[in-house]
């Protein structure tokens, strides 16, 4: 029952992408939010208003640098995997290296071999933990190759739940742990391609980090207990629990941002007093943090910097926009969509 649950409830969601005529506009954020929480979970704290600045262009103070870029390293992997799955590619280890490669580059990781299976030694635990205190050792890098040559000919089967394969190459993965770092953001990062692979997903929409996140304890707990006490049963209830519960989840902020869609779209016009007044909303849904010239750049039309400047004003004048960062010399102002923020906090 469990499973028919989970995989019905994923499969109203994919529908409800499918036939929402603006679901194009929401994936971006939904996937920000997902680069974001996979990466809290490893510890990296943004909050998602920075990651929103960043996508829109806005200048990341030097000391949040780094967290930030291991945030849009994450959103640009999942891009590129989705990008191979859609243009025909498996879930192959040589994907999953190149993958690997973006999500390492040029962040604090860099250093750790991106790309490349470990050739170390290494074990998991609280900071500071040697290996006799260790809660998990994964298998000695010489096995690595080995293992994950497996894991590869299992993500091929075809007589599996989708969702159980899912739960199952996922705890695999994390403990073969192939990698010196960025294991559990490559781990989570798999889940939303196989799904794609499987045909789970033809609109990227589900993304389950935030829920684990909220439960981590819960999420380790149960990976933990498969290597402590074969206890596989235990995590796959927990990943299928995590997939009803997220999927009702986005098809209540999907319904509640299409709403908001159809209720902006009935005002712009007249608010605004544009004829691209729904090109300026179908903007603002997919970077509900940005700046005038990037607005100005997206419209396109032959309307003055001044034209743009006095329609801002407007849609301040009526709450539907705030200042989230005053413009400061040749630094434009960053400006929040007020509503569609409230929903996706």
């Amino acid at each position: 029952m469990l499973e028919f649950n989970a995989v019905s409830s994923l499969a109203e969601l994919n529908g409800m992408m499918r036939s929402s005529a603006k679901a194009d506009l929401f994936w971006l954020t939904w996937l920000l939010q997902e680069a974001r929480s996979s990466n809290v979970i490893e510890g990296t704290v943004t909050t998602f208003e920075e990651i929103l600045g960043e996508n829109a262009g806005v200048v990341v103070p030097a000391e949040r640098q780094d967290d930030v870029r291991e945030v849009i390293n994450y959103k640009e992997a999942t891009e590129a995997g989705l990008q191979a799955i859609n243009n025909g590619r498996d879930i192959t280890l040589s994907l999953v290296k190149s993958l690997h490669a973006l999500l390492l580059g040029g962040t604090r990781g860099e250093k750790k071999s991106p790309g490349q299976y470990r050739t170390i030694q290494v074990h998991i635990g609280r900071p500071g933990s040697t290996p006799d205190t260790a809660t998990y050792i994964p298998p000695d890098p010489v096995h690595v190759p080995a293992l994950l040559e497996n894991w590869e000919k299992f993500l091929r089967r075809a007589d599996l739940n989708p969702l159980i394969q899912a739960a199952v190459m996922h705890a695999q993965f994390e403990m073969i742990h192939p990698f010196c770092d960025g294991n559990g953001r490559m781990g989570r990062l798999l889940i939303t391609l196989l799904l794609a692979e499987k045909k789970l997903l033809t609109k990227p929409c589900f993304y389950m980090s935030a829920y684990l996140q909220e439960h981590r304890t819960e999420y380790y707990t149960a990976l933990g207990n498969i290597s402590q006490q074969g206890s596989w049963k235990e995590w796959i209830e927990f990943f299928l629990n995590a997939v009803i519960l997220r999927s009702k989840h986005n098809k209540d902020l999907l319904t509640a941002m299409n709403d908001l869609y159809e209720q902006s779209k009935s005002t712009f016009p007249a608010i605004t007093g544009s004829v691209n007044a729904v090109q300026i909303l179908d903007y603002m849904f997919s970077k509900p943090l940005f700046t005038q010239p990037d607005l100005q750049k997206h419209v396109g039309t032959a309307r003055t910097r001044q034209g743009f400047t006095n329609i801002l004003h407007k849609l301040e004048q009526a709450d539907i926009i705030a200042k989230a960062a005053p413009g400061k010399g040749r630094t434009p102002a960053v400006w929040r969509f007020t509503a569609l923020m409230e929903l996706l906090s």
